[in-house]
């Protein structure tokens, strides 16, 4: 038996198979004995390793603090909502499944009319031509991101030189976008394609880092995603707060808004404590302080399967609520005062407008500049109230589509007449031109600089032919030929690469470069709108019926008839929208279209109200950016971003008397009781100023000359302490001690106020004009309310605040304001009874232009009025600084408008505000407001000071 085994082992031995089966029979040993290992011997290590590779931290955002007025009225709060993120969970292997999943995702979201955020600096324009949306700086670190460099001193030529369609096609090249996505399609894949792209260098920590792509999800959508889940890879739907802004438009410029935070912002943080989806303060308060609003962030340790599911939860740390903030604003004070502002600009508007293409009294004098109606129709379409790109639009009306084939037209017959006109060597009189064809011109020579084929900083302004253009001495055309000839002109921009080129072909190249450039250029079509409403050929009637058309104005079948039948003018019609405010005067963004105002607390420094007029809707720049909200402030004339309050410097007119008049007394150049006589015009210094008035005031104390607002009298204190040892007038000696006192008496500082804020400018050329405001004297308008405040308290000179206090969420406060004392001013109370005796004559005065409109209050009101002249050719600018009661102040008023023709209108506002302030019932104030605009009583005609 032993030997038939011993014989079968030796055959098996022999058999070819017996070496693989060995080997297999080894094979097999070893991974048994791996699994054993594995599962038994070190079980346990690898069950961490996994649990490890599977455990990850997810981060908890905190709630942003609330904002509050200053008795606790609601003004920021935050909303829960539905937002929708990706993350590049590399699921998805390649970037054509990854194109593809993006593609769906947008299909979507905006079959269900959502918004994506895409945070991408290009677009295409009308004509369908791709461009970037930002220059400078923010162009080079996009081309840093786009081309995976590491700061803009690593971008070679090439890629600084890369214009907006070279960019396009690397990206879509890198990304791997195919051709049966169009080009709207693509654009949108790239932009979320390289917001994933650049976040990969966001990650500091090991936790997601999602992006946020849209948020206030409908329930609907938030279904639709969870169904396709599946096909969604690294698309997740999160609960996250919004910010919300109640009455946004007379808080945002104090409160600014939130947004997420850019990714240069991200790299340029010095705490590792952002990441890629947080909502920062953009600006405002939101933005300074940001640290006390943002709260403090948790986390939560989780284990996910490999679907990406949440299996166990770890650990949790809760995040912390952000700090509530109250604001010193009176809320109801705020949006009286930004109505009232927003009332007096349309009736300075009506009385200003008139049926007549004349513009009164424009360029000979600022006293009575008119505006024509048409300035008032065309101003609608200027300011992009109608959108003359919707002419052309496929749902175009019929009747902007007849308005579209006159455009046409006129452009086709502008484009020939300017064709023959710029002709090589063609001779013609520049100063003869129509003003239509010279505002042709000149915007040519317009465009041509802002394109840079013109470099206008290589231009030697000496040459005679320069000279010449500039003079109206020669045309456009010899200009153009002359800097071609003179190589201001680039070339590379006109496609001639290498070859040879006369004077005249280069010139031709450069016109047929121009005129293709008109056709996009769309101040240039506005031109010819301008001219067609000038020509009758676009009239009154239709830009009207417009406003109806495209949803400006509610439609209203009676009022479109009475239009369209001719019972109602044009004329009529836009007056009376103007009138009711369904046209607003930022709407217009005619002179005047804005306006400031400022109230305060002379007894501790808070600002109770900080209106700025236009405003904007910080809702639809916080959370996620409307971006064609964003770009439409941007385009706005009347500048709704400028916060006019800390950001609008100002020649503050004879507002800056009531300052003259204390560093003169102070200096020792006059008394309370010192008499000067007014001459009328100052024979002391050449070129001789005059006083506003073309009669003397008589002799008069320096009361009565703020009282009167006479410039004589502050001319002779600014000549008398601008003496040298010898008697000689030096005006350098009066400027140093104006300086002197600016900074003693706290006016040649910003106001303390919690706002990015311009600094004073105080003069530095000619002394005796100096004392009544004029020289380079520009102060924002907080900066004159600091000093109005100071004067009602006789001599503290407060920081101005917004804050009131801090409190944690669970409404302790933490942290109580008070307006810091700037400067303590060492004057004499005899001084500050004349300074104020003077502001009461000025509002309730004998010979006051302004007391019909205070006459009716129950308090006495006292101030300073001002106008600056800018030019001729535009308005002047209209201040009033004031405080009331007279006896015992409890409030400042400070008004200043722009172009606002005289001091009286700013100082009508004022009082209506204090009419509103010291009303005694909620019906007297409700009362004051309503109704529509008024008139201006009587300004149009008093005087200029």
């Amino acid at each position: 038996m032993l030997e038939i085994i011993l014989d079968e082992l030796k055959r098996v031995a022999k058999s070819r198979l017996f070496p693989i089966a060995v080997l297999f029979g080894f094979l097999f040993l070893v991974l048994v004995n791996k699994i054993f290992i594995i599962q038994v011997v070190d079980g346990e290590k690898y069950e961490a390793t996994a649990e490890a590779d599977n455990k990850k931290t997810i981060e908890l955002k905190a709630t942003r603090g609330n904002i509050y007025d200053r008795n606790g009225v609601l003004l920021a709060y935050n909303e829960l909502s539905y937002s929708l993120q990706i993350e590049d969970n590399n699921e998805l292997k390649t970037s054509e499944e990854k194109n593809e999943m993006i593609y769906r995702l947008i299909h979507y979201v905006e079959e269900q009319k959502g918004t994506i955020a895409y945070d991408f600096p290009m677009e295409f324009d009308k004509k369908g031509h791709i461009q970037f949306t930002v220059e400078g700086n923010s162009l080079k670190k996009f081309k840093v991101n786009a081309y995976s460099r590491k700061n803009i001193h690593d971008l070679t030529d090439e890629i600084e030189k890369a214009d907006a369609r070279e960019v396009y096609d690397y990206l879509r090249d890198y990304f791997k976008i195919g051709e049966e996505y169009s080009k709207e399609d693509t654009l949108k894949i790239m932009s979320i394609r390289y917001i994933l792209f650049i976040n990969r260098y966001n990650k500091k920590r090991d936790d997601y880092i999602p992006i946020t792509l849209a948020t206030n999800l409908s329930e609907k959508l938030v279904a639709i995603l969870k169904e396709n889940r599946a096909d969604l890879p690294g698309v997740e739907i999160v609960e996250e707060t919004n910010r919300v802004y109640k009455d946004s438009k007379y808080y945002a410029p104090i409160l600014g808004y939130t947004g997420t935070i850019s990714s240069e912002a991200l790299q340029e943080s010095n705490e590792d404590y952002y990441t890629s989806t947080d909502q920062i303060g953009k600006s405002g308060l939101e933005a300074k302080y940001e640290e006390t609003l943002r709260g403090k962030k948790g986390y939560q340790t989780v284990v996910r399967n490999s679907a990406g599911t949440t299996t166990e939860v770890l650990e949790t740390k809760e995040p912390v609520a952000g700090n509530d903030l109250y604001l010193t604003i009176d809320s109801n004070l705020q949006k009286a005062s930004y109505v009232l502002l927003e009332k007096e600009l349309a009736a300075i508007l009506l009385e200003r407008i008139w049926n007549s293409k004349s513009y009164g009294s424009k360029g000979t004098s600022s006293d009575d500049i008119m505006i024509p109606i048409n300035d008032v129709y065309f101003a609608l379409l200027d300011n992009n109230v109608i959108d003359i790109n919707h002419f052309s639009a496929d749902d175009a009306t019929a009747l902007e589509k007849s308005i579209y084939a006159k455009y046409v037209s006129e452009e086709k017959s502008v484009f020939q007449t300017l064709k023959t006109k710029l002709a090589y060597q063609n001779e013609f009189d520049a100063s003869a031109l129509s003003n239509s064809m010279s505002s042709y011109m000149d915007q040519i020579y317009k465009s041509l600089k802002a394109d840079g084929v013109l470099k206008t900083n290589e231009i030697d302004t000496n040459d005679e032919i320069y000279k010449k253009y500039v003079n109206e001495k020669t045309g456009l055309n010899s200009f153009l030929a002359h800097a071609v000839e003179k190589r201001w002109i680039d070339s590379s921009m006109l496609d001639v690469g290498d070859d040879y080129f006369t004077t005249e072909e280069l010139y031709g190249k450069l016109l047929d470069y121009t005129f293709n450039l008109l056709q996009n250029d769309k101040d240039f079509s506005k031109l010819i709108y301008y001219n067609m409403i000038d020509t009758n050929q676009l009239g009154g009637r239709d830009v009207c019926l417009l406003l109806f058309e495209q949803g400006v104005l509610k439609k209203d079948k009676d009022s479109m008839n009475a239009l369209q039948n001719g019972t109602t003018s044009a004329y009529t019609f836009i007056r009376n929208k103007i009138k009711n405010l369904e046209i607003t005067p930022a709407q217009l963004a005619l002179e005047p279209c804005s306006g400031s105002v400022i109230i305060t607390d002379p007894n501790n420094g808070d600002t109770l109200a900080c209106v700025t007029y236009p405003s904007y809707d910080n809702n639809r720049l916080a959370n996620t950016v409307d971006s064609k909200y964003y770009a439409t402030l941007l385009a706005d004339k009347s500048s709704p971003f400028v916060n006019r309050v800390t950001k609008q410097r100002i020649a503050p007119g004879s507002t800056f008397k009531t300052f003259s008049s204390l560093l003169a007394l102070k200096e020792g150049v006059i008394t309370t009781g010192t008499k000067i006589t007014d001459k009328v015009t100052f024979t002391s210094i050449k070129p001789s100023p005059s006083c506003w008035s073309k009669y003397s005031h008589g002799s008069i104390n320096v009361a009565d000359a703020i009282g009167v607002s006479c410039n004589y009298f502050f001319y002779q204190s600014g000549f008398n302490m601008s003496k040298d040892s010898r008697g000689n007038y030096v005006s350098n000696i009066g400027l140093k001690k104006i300086q002197k006192y600016a900074k003693e008496f706290g006016m040649d500082a910003k106001s303390g106020l919690e706002l990015s804020e311009d600094a004073p400018v105080i003069s530095n050329t000619d002394a005796v004009r100096t004392m009544i405001g004029q020289g380079t004297n520009s102060f924002a308008p907080a900066q004159l309310a600091r000093w109005v405040t100071t004067i009602a308290n006789e001599g503290t000179s407060f920081n101005l605040t917004l804050i009131d206090k801090i409190t944690n969420v669970n409404g302790k406060t933490i942290e109580k304001n008070k307006a810091k004392v700037y400067r303590k001013l060492d004057i004499q109370n005899s001084h500050w009874d004349a300074v104020k005796l003077g502001m009461d004559k000025v509002v309730n005065g004998p010979s006051s232009s302004i007391h019909q409109h205070f006459k009716d209050l129950d308090v006495k009101v006292a101030g300073k009025t001002g106008t600056s002249q800018i030019t001729k050719k535009v308005p002047n600018n209209a201040l009033f600084i004031s405080f009331a009661p007279y006896e015992k102040p409890e409030i400042t008023t400070t008004v200043v408008i722009p172009n606002g023709y005289t001091s009286g209108n700013a100082a009508q506002t004022a009082s209506e505000i204090y009419k509103y302030y010291f009303a005694k019932t909620k019906k007297e104030k409700a009362q004051i407001l309503k109704g529509e605009v008024g008139k201006t009583k009587g300004n149009s005609h008093s005087r200029t000071d």
